[in-house]
């Protein structure tokens, strides 16, 4: 049964970034949020943006399955679609536990071939990895792209989070890539007062937002190689063009990174 008493992280995004499948208690909370901090927006679309830059940099090297962890709702262009554009036969499987994530990519993905959808928490990582539809798509013993992209800051737990994150990584073969962004809340982020309101908000969706320093994400990476440019803002992550890096304070609240394991 969904819950429609409460805003959802996942609808919420959906919404920021332009799609369809969310509901009016996800887009009050939204533009509350908004209020807050007017480039939320800004910052979801750019997040979005990394992911695809990220995916078809991955595809570049070879990469042809994905297992995209907290994938939330299809919209706009999909992951299968941005791996795709490179290598036609990518094979894709999407993760969620949200029942409303998980029937919207059920009847948007229905009948695509190579392309499945996991309903599960990520940090079940044997029900995940067991499910037959996993089992189906990906074939651990060659590259996968793992794909934990504004996912990981929702479990709440540190050490859980990065357990969890290790076990997948131990699991992946060589030429495999992590693709990684995460929220974050270090000292000149914690003086934003806007984005530490926003962030209080979290507390009313079905999981709450956990920012954690640039220490703990660079060491979710431990034991890969990073590629250029490192862990940086998602806008910084080679962007298509040569423009200047937009300054405006939401950069300071998001880092992302992509990684090879050798």
């Amino acid at each position: 049964m969904v819950d429609l008493s409460r805003p959802s992280p996942s609808r919420v995004y959906d919404y920021l970034i332009g799609g369809a499948c969310n509901f009016a208690v996800d887009r009050e909370w939204a533009e509350r949020a908004i209020e807050r901090m007017p480039w939320l927006r800004a910052a979801a679309r750019s997040n979005r943006a990394f992911l695809r830059r990220a995916v078809i940099t991955c595809a570049e090297a070879g990469v042809r399955q994905y297992l995209d962890l907290g994938s939330g709702i299809p919209t706009g262009e999909s992951v299968h679609q941005m791996a795709r554009r490179v290598l036609p036969d990518s094979r894709v499987v999407y993760v969620d536990n949200e029942e409303v994530a998980v029937a919207h990519s059920m009847l948007t993905l229905g009948g695509e071939t190579g392309v499945g959808i996991v309903e599960a928490d990520m940090r079940h990582v044997t029900a995940v990895l067991r499910n037959p539809v996993t089992r189906r798509l990906l074939n651990f013993e060659e590259p996968i792209g793992l794909l934990m992209t504004a996912s990981l800051y929702y479990l709440p737990d540190a050490d859980e989070a990065a357990a969890m994150a290790a076990r997948y990584k131990s699991l992946l073969a060589p030429g495999s890539h992590v693709v990684l962004s995460h929220t974050t809340l270090d000292q000149r982020q914690r003086d934003m007062l806007e984005l530490g309101a926003v962030l209080e908000m979290t507390k009313s969706l079905t999981s709450s937002a956990t920012p954690r320093s640039r220490e703990w994400i660079a060491a979710v990476l431990d034991g890969l190689e990073m590629l250029d440019p490192g862990l940086v803002y998602p806008s910084c992550w080679r962007p298509d063009s040569a423009r200047p890096v937009d300054d405006t304070p939401w950069h300071d609240s998001m880092l992302a990174a992509v990684a090879r394991k050798a």
